[in-house]
């Protein structure tokens, strides 16, 4: 008998693979394939999503530190007033560095609705008395206090003598036009971290924190000037 790529002579089998046997084996593959990158596709989606969060939990733990050097006398720059899709400039000498780094990327800005700007910030800081609405996905804004002289750099500070909250929003949900499911996924983790809550709360002056949940573009925290954390 005369085995299939084997030697006529000695019946010995070659070692090749047939036709037959290498498509099964490209079948297999496909097959492996078409499992797998939706897996890691998961994958990578959810540890962005994680890495929006922990920017924004690193965010309130920076205000809650700052609150505490306040009552001590110390002021701290805590993000500089960032233009997103310009070059961060250099603080003025004398302002110091910001507590959050000022050239920190944003990790999922190419899920916002008309695409990401060649240089996008995950912390934009600026001063004022209430919430602002982050523009990119992912995007997180704190919004404290203007400087006090010798301090030049503007941005979110907490000053000495601090007696109003500092406001934090990051962009989710909604903000995310191009990836709704990212968009999701960033609101699960920040719940599932604990720096906002599924229900709205209201802190001690009556201020009410909206919700994080389904259908926003934004999730909220207020770190209040005694350094507690609404939610």
């Amino acid at each position: 008998m005369v085995t299939k790529g084997g030697d006529p002579r000695t019946g010995a089998r070659g070692t090749g693979f047939t036709l037959i046997e290498a498509m099964v084996v490209i079948a297999i593959i496909s097959v492996l394939a078409a499992i797998a990158v939706p897996v890691y596709e998961r994958y990578t989606a959810i540890a962005r999503a994680q890495d929006v969060a922990e920017d924004f939990h690193a965010a309130i733990s920076a205000v809650t530190d700052a609150i505490s050097g306040a009552q001590a006398g110390q002021a701290t720059l805590i993000a500089l007033d960032n233009t997103q899709g310009v070059a961060a400039a250099t603080p003025a000498p004398g302002s110091g560095a910001p507590v959050l780094s000022d050239r920190l990327p944003d990790p999922v800005a190419f899920a916002t609705t008309g695409g990401a700007s060649p240089v996008n910030f995950a912390y934009i800081g600026s001063s004022g008395t209430t919430f602002t609405a982050p523009t990119y996905c992912g995007e997180v804004d704190i919004v404290g206090e203007g400087p006090k002289a010798p301090a030049t750099a503007t941005g979110a500070w907490i000053n000495p003598g601090v007696t109003r909250p500092v406001y934090l929003s990051v962009g989710v949900g909604r903000a995310c036009g191009n990836d709704a499911t990212l968009g999701q996924d960033i609101i699960n983790a920040i719940v599932a971290n604990g720096s906002s809550a599924p229900l709205p709360m209201t802190d001690g002056a009556g201020h009410t924190v909206s919700a994080c949940l389904s259908g926003v573009a934004a999730c909220y925290a207020e770190v209040n000037s005694d350094g507690s954390i609404t939610p």
